[in-house]
C-alpha cells in the first residue's frame, strides 16, 4: 500500500511538471517554426483554412526562377487568396512539402526562416529548392507576410531521413 501511495505521488509530480512545462509560452522561434509547421500540415491534408490562418491577409509567394536563356526572374507575386482557393477548390492529390535545416532570425516583431524542402505529389518527388519566408508579430501571433521559393528537378541532395518521412 506504502508503495503504491509513493508511486501515485510520483506519477502526480511527473504529471504536474509536464502540464506546466506545455503550458509555458513558446520562445518567437518555437512559434515561427509552429507557423511553417502548420502551413505545411494544412496543406498536405488539403485544408485552405489552416493554411489561411498562418498568413496576413495581404500576403503574396513568389518564386526566383531562371529562364530558358538563364537569365534570373522572379514570378507575379501571387495573392495568399490565390493559393489557399486552389487548395479550397480540393486537391486531388497529396500536396507534400518536406521541410529541413531551417535557420531562423528573429528582430522585435520581424522574423525570417530560411529552409531547404522537397516537394511530393501523391508520394512522387517533383522538385526540391529553398524557401524563404518572412513573418511579423501581430497581435502576439506570428503571421507570414512573404513567401518565396526556388525550384530545380535535378541536384536535389534530399536527407534520407526526409525521402523516408
Amino acid at each position: 500500500m506504502k508503495k503504491l501511495f509513493v508511486f501515485s505521488l510520483i506519477a502526480v509530480g511527473a504529471f504536474s511538471t509536464y502540464a506546466q512545462q506545455s503550458m509555458l509560452p513558446k520562445s518567437d522561434e518555437e512559434q515561427v517554426k509552429a507557423v511553417i509547421t502548420e502551413l505545411f500540415d494544412g496543406y498536405r491534408i488539403g485544408d485552405s483554412l489552416r493554411v489561411k490562418n498562418t498568413f496576413t491577409e495581404m500576403a503574396v509567394l513568389q518564386t526566383a526562377y531562371f529562364d530558358k536563356a538563364a537569365n534570373s526572374q522572379l514570378s507575379d507575386p501571387m495573392p495568399i487568396s490565390t493559393f489557399t482557393s486552389y487548395i479550397g477548390g480540393g486537391l486531388s492529390k497529396v500536396h507534400d512539402e518536406r521541410i529541413w535545416d531551417m535557420k531562423i532570425q528573429i528582430d522585435n516583431n520581424l522574423a525570417s526562416a530560411w529552409t531547404r524542402y522537397a516537394f511530393y505529389l501523391d508520394g512522387t518527388f517533383l522538385h526540391c529548392g529553398a524557401e524563404n519566408f518572412l513573418l511579423i508579430k501581430k497581435n502576439g501571433s506570428w503571421k507570414i507576410f512573404h513567401l518565396v521559393d526556388t525550384r530545380q528537378q535535378t541536384g536535389c541532395k534530399v536527407p534520407e531521413s526526409v525521402k523516408n518521412q
